[in-house]
């Protein structure tokens, strides 16, 4: 069958006896995967990619841990700073584009590996620039690397996990990305006072160590594949996967049940699909989700420190070391959203800490920043609440495709997520310089709670799922 898919792949359209052969394929490695409990190679996925996520939260915020000496040395204006932070994410436009279309035609882990390689590589660039200019184009071709990897890892650990639980698998898989933070801010709270700030960009090369081996050691998303027509290779991985779970559990496992799953659509990716009927209301209730949520996270991620630092007037190592406490609880966030997002359901989550995570930031717009134990309190509160949505969207995102777009929709709200990041911190130096703080953190607050809004109304509940269940 995968000699002449192979073809299919490059005419017009898919012929009916092909499409049906695909379809059923996909329909019985769907059900496989689904009957196989949690096994090596599942967590052996979970710490590899999980790595490279890692490095992505590392190298996202090592720029705001080194504005505060970089706003001071280089002598950047609110606007110039704004730029600076916004500069990956003109990368990260481009990226979540590419890298997940190349995931759709070339396959998950090949994205994957050489997006990770390219921000490892970039890092290397960012720590020899000399001047705006130079670290405005290394952090645009680090952000292009950035941009990829995230959208397709999700899109390939969604795809090898299983509906009951795998709001919880994706979900502590994602809080690499919370200990990437963590351990930006652990690095830089030590390395930038006494060693310069080019060395957390140093550090921040290792992703293409990773990038180097990861196809060597994963296989390939079995769903892909079978979507591919390459049928020999996705059965010879999940019957793998099988006798791993059989030795595990010290009996064969039950069969494959049809009954939970449609007949799948052998259809061919296309950019209009997103607007379709059956997805046009889901794609456009996910990228508000995305541009709100990442509108505000965003900006307080890579804002804070500068703010402590320029308007609290804190030393820079008390800076730092408030700004570590707000990603701490980063991790927390991310492990309590994955305890309780499959019994809660998707939808309801969103509706509930979107609204939590805005009411400090409007309060702080209230009374002001008079006491910086009031500041660091509420904006705690506030990243804490915006970080069980920023990682659950990474989730319920890829729930909503089928996996012929899956990658490529991730890739789409991944774009969004970066005209939105690449705005905020902009437009926070611009209200900052003309109106000050208060109105910062008003707008800050106000736009998540657009999104809770639409989510609430119009969102699709995935719970406890299959994915070809929800998007045939």
């Amino acid at each position: 069958m995968s000699q002449y898919v192979g073809a299919a792949d490059q005419s017009p359209s898919i012929a009916g006896s092909e499409s049906l052969a695909i379809a059923t394929a996909q329909r019985d490695v769907a059900a496989r995967l689904e009957r196989i409990p949690l096994t090596r190679t599942h967590l052996k996925a979970r710490i590899i990619v999980g790595f490279a996520t890692f490095f992505d939260g590392f190298d996202a915020l090592a720029i705001a841990l080194v504005l505060p000496v970089l706003s001071v040395a280089w002598q950047l204006t609110p606007a110039q700073t704004g730029m600076l932070i916004s500069g990956a994410y003109v990368g990260q436009v481009l990226g979540a584009l590419f890298f997940p279309w190349a995931a759709e035609r070339f396959g998950r882990l090949a994205s994957t590996s050489y997006s990770a390689g390219l921000f490892g590589l970039a890092s290397l660039l960012c720590a020899f620039s000399w001047n705006l200019p130079t670290l405005l184009v290394a952090r645009s071709i680090q952000g292009c690397g950035l941009g990829g990897e995230v959208p397709v890892a999700a899109t390939y650990i969604n795809e090898i996990a299983r509906a009951p639980t795998r709001g919880r698998f994706f979900l502590l898989y994602e809080t690499a990305f919370a200990f990437g933070y963590l351990g930006a801010a652990s690095v830089g709270l030590w390395l930038v006072p006494s060693w310069g700030w080019q060395s957390i960009f140093v550090i921040g090369a290792l992703p293409a160590v990773v990038a180097a081996v990861m196809r060597r050691l994963l296989p390939e998303s079995p769903r892909w594949l079978a979507s591919k027509g390459r049928v020999a290779e996705a059965d010879a991985i999940v019957g793998r996967i099988e006798r791993e779970a059989e030795t595990k559990l010290g009996h064969a496992l039950p069969a494959p049940d049809l009954s939970r799953l449609p007949q799948i659509q052998g259809k061919r990716t296309r950019l209009r699909e997103l607007f379709d009927a059956v997805y046009r209301q889901r794609t456009m209730v996910v990228w508000t989700l995305w541009f709100c949520q990442f509108f505000t996270t965003q900006a307080l991620n890579t804002w804070l420190p500068t703010l402590y630092r320029t308007q609290l007037h804190l030393t820079v190592q008390q800076s730092l070391q408030y700004s570590f406490i707000n990603y701490s609880l980063g991790i927390l966030s991310a492990i309590v959203a994955a305890m309780l997002i499959d019994r809660s359901g998707r939808r309801l989550w969103f509706a509930f800490a979107l609204p939590a995570g805005a009411l400090p930031l409007l309060i702080l717009a209230y009374v002001g920043i008079a006491n910086p134990l009031v500041v660091v309190a509420l904006a705690t509160v506030s990243v804490f609440c915006h970080a069980t949505c920023s990682v659950s969207l990474y989730v319920y995102t890829p729930e909503l495709y089928p996996t012929r777009m899956r990658a490529f929709a991730c890739g789409a709200a991944a774009t969004v997520r970066n005209i939105a990041a690449s705005i905020s911190p902009i437009l926070v130096g611009i209200v900052l310089g003309g109106y000050g703080i208060s109105q910062v953190f008003l707008m800050l607050g106000l736009v998540p709670l657009i999104a809770a809004a639409v989510v609430a109304s119009y969102g699709t509940e995935t719970k406890g799922r299959v994915l070809e269940e929800i998007s045939p």
